[in-house]
């Protein structure tokens, strides 16, 4: 099944259609739980070079360990990670625009174009020089809201900003993932040229569709 879905996912790619896809890399804590370094905060980092720093973690529950396939974690279009059960990771990010999704895919494979299996998260914010964001991930124990984060996104679906208290006091319990640990560059605003010839590209398929005719 596996192979099947790599040749699936190697032949859209072929074809030119954008493929969401995380296989090989979608299995749950069920397969094998997070068994990476315990939580150590990077605050003294943030300070230092003033990046904005965020955390991304699951707490351990019966529903997150026994999972069979891990959503996959998006920023700006990218896949970086799936999100085990009992796991956390963080990135640097550049201050800035970022776009957060979490798909969930069958056996790896999330959707095709605009077309997708399930997206459970989306959610757009501002990172800001010398911040920490903690961003907690649970699809049946959804985080109380914190009365501090008034002003800021607290999330969409199973995906929340929550306090740096609550936080902390979760992530002893988990594990770091394999993936992580990398500087981030936030979204890029259109140039003058790029909406243009966005503009320029939706006159063309009007006109194309004006002339198109079937005489029969």
């Amino acid at each position: 099944m596996i192979k099947a879905g790599i040749s699936l996912a190697a032949l859209l790619l072929v074809s030119g259609c954008t493929v969401h896809q995380s296989i090989g890399h979608n299995f749950g804590s069920f397969m094998g739980a997070p068994d990476g370094a315990d939580f150590v905060g990077t605050g003294h980092m943030c300070k230092r070079n003033q990046s904005a720093f965020i955390y991304v973690y699951r707490p351990p529950t019966e529903w997150s360990m026994d999972e069979l396939e891990a959503p996959s974690f998006n920023v700006n279009g990218e896949r970086l990670f799936n999100i085990k059960g009992g796991g956390y990771t963080w990135y640097e990010l550049e201050p800035g625009e970022y776009d957060l999704v979490i798909r969930r895919g069958l056996f790896g494979f999330e959707g095709i174009e605009s077309f997708e299996i399930h997206r459970l998260s989306d959610i757009s914010f501002t990172a800001q020089s010398g911040q920490i964001y903690y961003w907690r991930y649970s699809e049946i124990d959804p985080a109380p809201i914190t009365p501090d984060l008034e002003g800021l996104p607290l999330g969409d679906g199973p995906l929340q900003l929550v306090s740096p208290q609550l936080a902390y006091k979760e992530m002893t319990q988990t594990r770091m993932l394999d993936d992580g640990m990398e500087k981030l560059a936030a979204l890029q605003p259109e140039t003058d040229e790029e909406l243009q010839q966005v503009f320029e590209g939706q006159l063309s398929e009007e006109d194309d569709s004006g002339s198109w005719w079937w005489p029969f």
